[in-house]
This record gives C-alpha cells, structure tokens and sequence, in this order.
C-alpha cells in the first residue's frame, strides 16, 4: 500500500501502478491534441520556439561560409528548420510521456488529498473489483478526479468542468455529468438519498431483495441451479444463501449488497454531495457488516461473483469478473496486497 500522500496512483484508464512515463501517453496526447484547434495552436508556440533557432542558426552560417547565392542561404535555413523540428518532436514527445505523471501530481497538490489509513485502504479494497474494471483509483476515496476535491478557484475557473479540465493530459469530468450517471445508477442526488443507500444496504440490499423474491418463486430452484452451473459450485452453496438462523439471518448477496453500497457512497463523495469525513462515515458500518460477516477476500469475492451470476445470467460475464479477479491479485495496486481484518469475521 502506498504509505505517502503524495504517492501516485494509476492513469484513469490504465492499470499500471503507480504511473509513469510512457511513449504510449505521447501518442494518445499527440491524436487527442491533434483533434483540437486549441491544443494544435498552443503546441506550435513550443515548437517554433525550438525550431526557429535552428533555422536561424543554418541561415548565418551560409553567410559564413561565404554562400551568396539567395536561394542557397534559405535552403540553408530549411535545413535547419526541418532539423529544428526533429528536435522539437523528440523533445516535446518525451514530454508528453510524463504529462499524466505530472498532471496526477498537480492534481494531488490541489487537492490536498490526505494518506490512507490500513482501515480505510481494507474498505475501498470492497469496491476494487469495479476499480480495476473501470479503470480506476482505488488508493483513494475518489475513483477518479473531481472537481468536488478541488480548491474553490479552480472550480469557478473551470465552472466545475463545464469549461474543460486544468490538465490537459489528466480529464476531469464535470460535476454535472458526474451527478446525471450517479442519478442513473443509484438514484442519488442529495446527502440523505447516500444516508437511505447505506441503510437499505445494511437491512436487505437491492441485489438480496431481488434474490429473495425469486428463491421464493415457482423458479426459485431452476435459478439456483442454473447459478450453480454459472459459478462452478455445488447447488447446496447457493442454497445455504437464502438459509437463516436466528442468530444469523440468511446472507442472501450480502457481498454484492455491500460492494454496491461502497462504491454508491463513493460515487456520491466524487459527485460532492458528501464530504470526505461524511463519506468514511458512512462508509464504516458497510465494512464493518462485511468483515463481521466474511472471513477473507476470498470468501468475500465468491459470493460478489455469484451474485454476478444471478443478476446477468450470463457465463462470460462470470468468467470475466473472475479473470479480472486474477489480474487483479497479480496487479501492484494497494487492494491486490491489503489484508483481510484478522479479527471480527463470525465463525
């Protein structure tokens, strides 16, 4: 786990951990730039002004040499020119590989983003499967830039991503589309809809509802079974979900509940309803119900993968979330090494 604030996470959209400079992030910024009037202007100040020196350069010394003839003097200074330019390409290419760097480390310092905790990296290592899919950051509460972590200056600069990111190489969505996804996928658009979320969670989540009703329908066995097939697992463990003691109420997709809870919550920091101290606030119960009731990542991670059976009915989307499990756990990221709590799982 990365123990120092200022430590880089991955780029948005790649998995390598912590980022670094790359060529492949020159060319990905070299057809973006392309693509915008702007940049396209922006770049030649740059590149004329390495260029231009070097064209200059081969037109005194054809003067130097005692070279009268005109035409021969502005060959001279194309030459130089197009040596100019080589140049200017190679170095403003190696500048481009580490502009994400760069771009994370200012975004880092405007945000004043404080280092994680064990705990706090135990909980976001609940939501690093959507992480790794999407992506994304899982070293810190955000899982991905916002505005919503940025001094106040920057957001009336940039009106809070209606004008575009401060880094041209680290895009940062706008609040408003932020907040119109996050509407879409948990139906959040104020702090008490976060509140309801992690308390619905805690009593019966979305997935175990959906769960319930069909384990109690005329197709309840027929589902089981076919999850079981999807998951590779005996049909009795599908059962043993929607089995109850009363000390121990049925499990049902507790997991899935719980990683959905998370990264809703978080979802709701990133869009700036809640503060970063209301956010592991709400968060704590979720963690502390899903280490109280699971023993290991492992055990944890089976049970998000049946519920990925039963909510798509589908064995590539199965064989996709476990592959991208693997990855995961040979990955570098903070979540592929953090350890399961040792104390507090049920017996």
């Amino acid at each position: 786990m990365a123990p120092d604030v200022n430590a880089l996470q991955n780029h948005p959209g790649d998995v390598e951990y912590p980022v670094r400079s790359r060529r492949r992030y020159a060319r990905v910024l070299e057809a973006k730039r392309k693509a915008d009037p702007a940049e396209m202007r922006r770049r030649a100040l740059p590149v004329t002004l390495i260029a231009a020196p070097f064209g200059i350069t081969g037109f005194v010394l054809s003067f130097v040499w005692q070279v009268d003839d005109v035409i021969v003097n502005f060959f001279a200074f194309a030459v130089g020119m197009a040596v100019g330019l080589l140049v200017a390409s190679i170095i403003l290419a190696r500048r481009d590989a580490g502009a994400p760097r760069r771009a994370q480390l200012a975004y880092i310092a405007a945000s004043g983003r404080q280092p994680l905790t064990t705990r706090q990296q135990q909980i976001l290592a609940l939501d690093c499967a959507s992480d790794f899919a999407a992506r994304g950051w899982n070293g810190s509460l955000a899982f991905t830039p916002t505005y919503a972590e940025l001094p106040q200056e920057l957001r009336m600069k940039h009106q809070d991503g209606e004008k575009g990111s401060p880094w041209f190489s680290l895009p940062v969505a706008s609040l408003k589309q932020l907040r119109g996804a996050l509407d879409e996928q948990f139906k959040i658009v104020t702090k008490a809809d976060a509140e309801l979320l992690v308390a619905d969670t805690l009593t019966m989540g979305l997935n175990s509802q959906r769960f319930a009703e069909v384990v109690h329908s005329d197709g309840g066995e027929h589902m089981m079974t076919r999850v079981a097939g999807l998951t590779d697992l005996a049909v009795f463990d599908i059962q043993d979900l929607a089995r109850g003691t009363e000390e121990h109420p049925a499990r049902l997709l507790l997991a899935a509940d719980i990683e959905r809870g998370i990264g809703g919550i978080r979802y709701a920091y990133v869009a700036g309803y809640l503060t970063a101290q209301e956010t592991w606030t709400l968060l704590e119960p979720l963690a502390e119900k899903a280490f109280a009731t699971y023993r290991s990542w492992d055990e944890y991670w089976r049970e998000v993968i049946i519920a990925t059976a039963f909510r798509t009915d589908s064995l590539q989307a199965v064989q996709s979330q476990r592959d991208a499990l693997a990855d995961l756990r040979r990955s570098s990221w903070p979540a592929a090494s953090v350890t399961w709590p040792a104390s507090g799982a049920r017996a």
